[in-house]
């Protein structure tokens, strides 16, 4: 490079210029001698080297410019505006450096919102089962019994999903068929719409042709489609219905979420439910009501509780709550009867969700008009749920608030609630009243329909009245007091459990819903352990038989099932806890003088007892506190088998999982005599006070339990 150029090329140049611009007039005629000439103007994207000397930058491709390129300079972008980088001819160069570091910011966001979700306490009601566990637990924390660093809980009920943010649905839709689109939906009317008729999904099945070709067009479809038409015109909405009902059939065929659905939904949500909006119409309720479902099988059931409060805002908004509304709206008999069906099913749904995560309701019986039909008598079923919702409302309205100094309910009420229940059971039609399998009168083959219907109308009972008397298990000094009431929840809990095993061990019902029936099958399994935990000498041996039958339900789940691998990442940090349990039983037997029934030698006995005295005063027998204690300092963990670092996204190994929850409940059993000698330490208000918000280190594993 030559000498005419040097000034141009070196930054220190122009500053040298500017500095002789302070002395006298010959410092002035140097300084305009040796100023540059005018800039040429540069682009706002510079590479550094260019804006250091201030020399226009020309970009040449793959993230360099020409002028770096010729002096072999490294070129570097610092910055980034928002306009994009064209290179000499005017074309856009596409930075690849710029793609890579933006996909490495939104993993690394995602990872940062994850961690901060599971930070996050969330609200356990005494609707969840999580609440039982989580009373039953606190019985470990006055014990002084030691709590165990575990991985992350599963704090939320809606976890994240790992699923990449580029997925799109777009691909499919090019290689799928007609005849594909129509097995899904069919999935859907089978599973779905047999128990929530809010849309006649087999008009769709039948243009699922029309249906795929707006897919792969994309052009614009006619959205002004009035609800009262008699004639179906294919409109946006009608296109992202079928899409979800088809996500819907994936997620029930291939027994969980998945990219492809997850990617089908994201494309539909984008669009739903918009603030902006001028109007609601009866497909938007339609849709949300869909996607609400679509998230409760994915096993989001508080995405899927948001989801239905729109809705049902929607359906106010409409006005499908009044009698009269209905009859302005709806001039044709046929579309009133289908507004009926909807606005039915979203108040259904809202109480299911609600007492899923025990939060409010969107929809209040207060504003719904008296008069407001019900139901067509050929859809019995969903007439059987409006009832069974109307039960929940008298439930929910009964249940004492959350941090209430009283968290029973008064026995008349209870009583009345009860006889509400039954009532309610009696009212079932005979086609759809379960044949129970303890009388030997559910026969052996029965139409699936059929039997999926009764059994979930006949679970629905159990798990109303297992609400109505679980207060009844809230301490042992509630169990003592009211033991038939005890022993009556407790009965609910073992009847659950034992039509569910028949259910999975008779048809394909069970494993094809899952999420549905996992419901019922771990509140069953919540009563158990707080009626054993507080109650073991009463409920430890007539239990354990139909525990057993609980967990082989669980493990002969598929492999990939949710509800096993939530279900071990819940009991993983409590089983070393009542494992002490068993040493400290084994402890008492030597200070009482007797004799213990594994005892290995002397120098055993009395490592035992210096255990347990230190664990009685709060603190391990090295100086630390008991709640900080590992599972390596104080007792054997024997064959139990810990999950490393990364099992939180593994499948547990399910005869394992089998001898641990076997353990864990034996372990339940053990422990009657070291609660006799500190029952009746703790005051009522004690009790409450732990319940509104202390010892909640291993509650936290519970919460995702529905």
């Amino acid at each position: 490079m030559d000498s005419d150029t040097k000034p141009l090329d070196t930054p220190q140049s122009a500053p040298k210029a500017r500095k002789r611009n302070t002395a006298g007039a010959d410092a002035d005629t140097n300084s305009e001698i040796l100023q540059p000439l005018k800039r040429g103007k540069y682009t706002s994207i510079a590479c550094d080297e260019c804006k250091k000397r201030k020399l226009k930058c020309i970009p040449a491709g793959d993230s360099k410019c020409e002028r770096c390129i010729s002096t072999g300079l490294t070129c570097v972008f610092a910055s980034r505006s928002s306009r994009a980088v064209k290179d000499k001819h005017g074309r856009v160069v596409k930075d690849k450096h710029v793609d890579q570091q933006f996909q490495t910011l939104s993993d690394e966001m995602s990872q940062l919102r994850q961690q901060v979700q599971d930070l996050v306490g969330v609200f356990v009601g005494p609707t969840r089962s999580a609440f039982s566990i989580m009373i039953g637990e606190r019985s470990l924390n006055r014990m002084c019994i030691p709590t165990f660093e575990s991985l992350p809980p599963s704090s939320a009920q809606s976890p994240t999903l790992s699923r990449s943010p580029l997925a799109t649905d777009i691909g499919y839709w090019d290689h799928c068929t007609a005849s594909d689109i129509t097995k899904f939906l069919v999935v859907f009317q089978e599973e779905v719409e047999s128990v929530y008729p809010f849309i006649d999904i087999g008009e769709y099945a039948l243009r699922s042709q029309e249906i795929l070709a707006a897919i792969r067009n994309g052009s614009p479809l006619n959205d002004d489609v009035s609800d009262t038409s008699s004639v179906i015109t294919l409109s946006s909405k009608d296109i992202e219905i079928a899409k979800v009902a088809a996500a819907i059939g994936i997620v029930l065929e291939t027994n969980g979420t998945n990219d492809l659905s997850s990617a089908i939904v994201e494309s539909v949500e984008r669009n739903v439910a918009r603030i902006s909006n001028p109007r609601v119409d009866l497909k938007e309720v339609q849709l949300l009501t869909m996607l609400s479902i679509y998230h409760f099988h994915c096993d989001e059931e508080l995405l899927a509780w948001r989801a239905i409060g729109i809705a049902a805002r929607e359906a106010l908004e409409m006005g499908l709550h009044r009698n009269q509304s209905l009859l302005d709206n709806f001039k044709d008999p046929d579309s009133r009867r289908l507004a009926i069906r909807v606005f039915w099913c979203v108040y259904v749904l809202d109480r299911r969700w609600s007492f899923g995560t025990s939060l409010s309701f969107a929809l209040m019986d207060e504003d719904i008009d008296s008069e407001l039909p019900e139901p067509d008598a050929e859809f019995s079923c969903l007439k059987c749920m409006v009832g069974y919702g109307r039960l929940c409302s008298k439930l929910w309205n009964a249940i004492p608030p959350f941090g209430s100094v009283s968290q029973t309910i008064p026995d008349d009420t209870a009583a009345a609630l009860d006889l509400c229940t039954q009532e309610w059971l009696k009212s079932i039609p005979s086609h759809l009243q379960l044949r129970h399998p303890r009388l030997g009168l559910a026969p052996r083959s029965q139409p699936r329909l059929l039997f999926r219907l009764r059994a979930l109308l006949y679970l629905r009972g159990n798990y109303a009245r297992i609400i109505i008397y679980q207060h009844h298990l809230m301490s042992a000094a509630s169990i003592s007091a009211n033991p038939n009431s005890a022993w009556l929840v407790v009965n609910f809990a073992l009847d659950t459990i034992q039509v569910l095993m028949h259910l999975h061990a008779t048809s394909d019902i069970y494993s094809r819903q899952q999420n549905a029936f996992n419901y019922f099958l771990l509140s069953a399994m919540a009563v158990i352990f707080l009626a054993v935990c507080h109650a073991p000498a009463v409920f430890a041996a007539p239990c354990r038989k139909p525990f057993l039958g609980a967990v082989e339900l669980v493990r002969g789940l598929s492999r990939h099932s949710i509800v096993s691998r939530r279900l071990w990442k819940s009991i993983r940090g409590l089983i070393p806890r009542m494992r002490t349990l068993s040493l400290l039983h084994l402890a008492q037997d030597q200070l009482d003088g007797r004799t213990a029934p594994n005892s290995k030698s002397p120098a055993s006995i009395d490592s035992l007892d210096v255990h347990h005295a230190h664990v009685a005063s709060g603190t391990s027998s090295n100086g630390r506190a008991a709640g900080s204690m590992r599972p390596s300092d104080g007792f054997p963990l024997g064959e139990m088998m810990l999950p490393h670092a990364d099992l939180i996204s593994s499948v547990p190994d399910m005869f394992q999982m089998r001898d641990d929850l076997l353990s864990l409940f034996d372990a339940f059993g053990q422990r009657q005599q070291i609660w006799e000698s500190i029952n009746g330490q703790f005051s009522d208000s004690q009790d409450l006070a732990m319940m509104n918000g202390e010892g909640e280190d291993i509650s936290q594993r519970f919460q995702g339990l529905i």
